[in-house]
């Protein structure tokens, strides 16, 4: 009776180790796909929003002509063409933080290469996303200011050099890697490289 019994709980023991086990697997397969479906979004703003004309057109206004235009209405309270460029500016960046927040996206991907964008449309935009804010929606745009805060937490300078980044060598015509401050070049220590 005691060997059956024995047997009997060694037997459950065994099939709910190997219901755990799959259940952990599903659910980091699922956690996989989900990443996956993400890293396809983030490509596709990474790669062809931010190169279009459309966006760019957007950009250029943004940084360039929006300030001649009072920010006391919001950005909802600009003419339509005015809030369709702060808009789609505004929205990139911001699907980029909400990227980076929910892990659809490796956050020294974004510092690597948007720091210097997404700073100055910031910039440009924040007194229309202030004004936005108290008008209509105290979150909005929340995600574009979260990933600002993340680039300047992250110091790109810094960043960029610890990535091991190879560098054409002015005076050899070589390509490099910048040499960190104990000249390993392992970006342990690496000096800062302007960017």
């Amino acid at each position: 009776m005691d060997v059956n019994l024995a047997v009997n709980i060694a037997a459950i023991v065994i099939s709910l180790s190997a219901v755990a086990l799959s259940a952990f697997f599903g659910l980091r397969q699922l956690r996989s796909m989900r990443r996956a479906n993400s890293t396809v979004v983030a490509i596709e703003l990474l790669t062809r929003e931010c190169r279009s004309d459309a966006f760019l057109d957007s950009e250029e206004f943004v940084l360039y002509e929006l300030s001649s235009h009072p920010p006391d209405g919001g950005v909802n309270g600009l003419r339509p063409e005015h809030r369709r460029h702060a808009t789609r500016v505004g929205l990139f960046f911001s699907s980029l933080g909400a990227l980076s927040v929910f892990g659809g996206i490796e956050t020294k991907m974004i510092v690597g290469l948007v720091p210097t964008r997404a700073r100055r449309a910031w910039v440009a935009l924040e007194p229309y996303i202030l004004a936005e804010r108290q008008l209509r929606s105290p979150t909005y745009l929340s995600f574009f200011e979260h990933l600002v805060c993340l680039i300047d937490d992250a110091e790109p300078a810094r960043h960029h050099a610890s990535l091991n980044l190879r560098r054409m060598d002015p005076l050899s015509g070589r390509s490099r890697i910048e040499a960190g401050a104990d000249g390993t070049g392992s970006g342990a220590g690496a000096a800062a490289v302007k960017v």
